[in-house]
């Protein structure tokens, strides 16, 4: 795959994901955050003093995510639907505006992953990013199964 495509694919999925999960009820995001936190447990075979310490720094990093997530629906997805009036003007702040966004984002994630490397080790913070990705497939593919789509 493409280096370049991979982070733009990324992007894409947590877009989706996030507008997809800000539509379902409370009971479905509870039920998925329950399903993510037995899954990186056992995962990064966590012991409860190391869960105490994990899950506040990822709920405080999903947090901020979020709100950056937020931020880009608003400013940003919101103006697609007037693209084919907006001035060049417009547009370029538009997309000057996603661009800082999207430099928070990954800024605010090189921070996180440091953090956790110095409380955990760089091997379970490599375990924590596929842990993750491996979630999000299985969540994708649970979800395309039960609309009865392709695995």
């Amino acid at each position: 795959m493409n280096k370049g495509f991979k982070p733009f694919a990324l992007i894409l999925f947590f877009l989706f994901a996030g507008i997809a999960l800000q539509g379902q009820d409370p009971d479905k995001k509870e039920q998925i955050k329950t399903l993510k936190i037995a899954f990186f447990t056992e995962r990064l075979q966590l012991t409860s003093e190391e869960a105490s310490v994990f899950w506040p720094i990822y709920n405080a990093h999903e947090k901020e995510r979020e709100s950056l997530r937020s931020d880009q629906r608003r400013e940003i997805m919101d103006r697609f639907d007037s693209l084919d009036t907006m001035s060049e003007k417009e547009a370029r702040e538009v997309l000057k505006r996603y661009l800082e966004l999207e430099e928070k984002e990954e800024e605010l994630d090189k921070a996180y992953y440091q953090r956790i490397a110095k409380e955990f080790s760089a091997v379970r913070t490599l375990k924590l990013f596929q842990a993750e990705q491996d979630f999000r497939r299985r969540l994708l593919r649970e979800y395309r199964n039960r609309r009865g789509g392709h695995p």
